[in-house]
């Protein structure tokens, strides 16, 4: 029989915890992925928010998970020259970006970097040619069209902003707003926050043209313009609490580079994480028959909607639980063209399945996450692939996230 102190001893430790401790110095030596630089200290790997590689920093640790550690750089003792001002008063405690602290020709070089050395790693094993990677970004300030903002108090005041970086406390939007948001939303947001119950936890707000309307209450509608061979607009509607691409200055350009990357005079197009069928209106005309499928049926019917909003009865949209069926159409398995646009967590098992066993002559993957990206293209590349485009899209400037795009043809 175990002591008291002896079972205490054998718990399970949390994985992830707070811990306290006086300020460390670190040389940061190189970027990783999410926004972070990387340094050693004694038998500990720190991550660090607001430092550059080569820079001396000191910083508090804030989490720990084993020999892994995470922190704030809070004095800077030897600067880098590429560290220009901070132009958002709430960097670098608000977690909602990762790098005003270069400049924006700087992130995207990093977040290049980044890619390519996710990519390399994970596909050195397959032997696969990474080709030069292409950059699409916009406009980095005012960009997003949706937003939630956190409510609290503290001390009896209203807190209303972002989380904390590793931390649930919310720091306060600078007086002038989020750097990241439209003045639109910024002026709303502001207004609402004098009249707002203080139950209300969340204000979740999205940009329609110049109109701000509650996110999870009102549908919207969207309008773009885009070029792809010629000019016309497409018109689309998202369902209220629905998911739209988050960056209003890249929608189009995100667009004309799918519509520049499938091959034309397509018999079908699969498409698999359809959403409200956003891309098979601007691609309809690649191919004789389009069918989609995404998991919401309200987004499936939305889609079709979409659809014939925009004159096209060519397209099909079903709805299917993509992590747990497999599908069941031998007519869209043999489709001669495939499009997939996962969530954060990539391709389910049963997707890569099928991808590998129907072998398709080619498929584009549009990513919001990279690390995941090139694990599923780890599992998919073999000699009978090559990849022919990477370009990254950068959805989400001054924060730690990007889109990407890849080509795969069949050799």
């Amino acid at each position: 029989m175990k002591s008291e102190s002896e079972g205490h001893k054998n718990r399970p430790k949390k994985q992830i915890r707070k811990i306290s401790s006086n300020k460390i110095l670190l040389k940061p030596r190189s970027w990783v992925n999410l926004g972070y630089a990387i340094a050693n200290f004694e038998k500990a790997t720190f991550f660090l928010k607001n430092a550059i590689p080569d820079e001396t920093v000191y910083t508090v640790p804030l989490k720990k998970s084993g020999s892994l550690v995470w922190g704030v750089a809070s004095e800077i003792e030897v600067i880098s020259p590429e560290r220009i001002p901070s132009d958002c008063s709430s960097f670098p405690r608000c977690g909602g970006c990762s790098y005003r602290h270069v400049s924006y020709q700087n992130e995207l070089k990093i977040k290049k970097f980044l890619l390519q050395e996710t990519l390399e790693r994970f596909l050195s094993k397959n032997h696969i040619q990474i080709p030069e990677i292409e950059i699409l970004s916009g406009n980095p300030s005012g960009y997003r069209n949706t937003a939630q903002i956190q409510l609290g108090f503290a001390g009896g005041k209203r807190l209303a902003g972002f989380y904390e970086e590793f931390s649930h406390s919310i720091v306060n939007l600078p007086e002038d707003g989020c750097k990241n948001l439209p003045e639109e939303m910024n002026s709303v947001f502001a207004d609402l926050l004098k009249k707002e119950k203080a139950e209300s936890k969340i204000l979740s707000l999205r940009l329609e043209g110049t109109k701000v309307v509650p996110y999870k209450k009102e549908s919207v509608t969207f309008r773009e313009k885009i070029f792809i061979p010629k000019p016309k607009e497409i018109v689309w509607e998202i369902q209220a609490g629905g998911f739209s691409q988050v960056n209003r200055y890249l929608v189009a350009p995100w667009l004309e580079k799918i519509f520049e990357l499938v091959p034309e005079n397509q018999d079908r197009i699969l498409e698999l994480y359809c959403g409200s069928g956003l891309i098979a209106i601007a691609l309809q005309s690649k191919a004789k028959n389009w069918i989609g499928y995404e998991l919401s049926l309200d987004s499936v019917k939305q889609a079709q909607k979409n659809a014939q909003r925009n004159g096209i009865y060519s397209c099909d949209f079903k709805a299917l639980n993509l992590e747990t069926n497999r599908i069941d159409s031998e007519e869209a398995l043999y489709s001669s063209f495939w499009i997939v646009n996962p969530p954060r967590a990539g391709l389910s098992k049963k997707v890569l399945q099928t991808l590998t066993e129907k072998n398709p002559g080619g498929f584009l993957y549009s990513s919001c996450n990279h690390t995941t990206l090139a694990r599923d293209l780890s599992l998919i590349l073999n000699g009978n692939y090559r990849l022919s485009n990477v370009t990254l899209v950068d959805f989400f400037p001054r924060t730690k996230h990007f889109e990407v795009i890849v080509k795969v043809e069949r050799i």
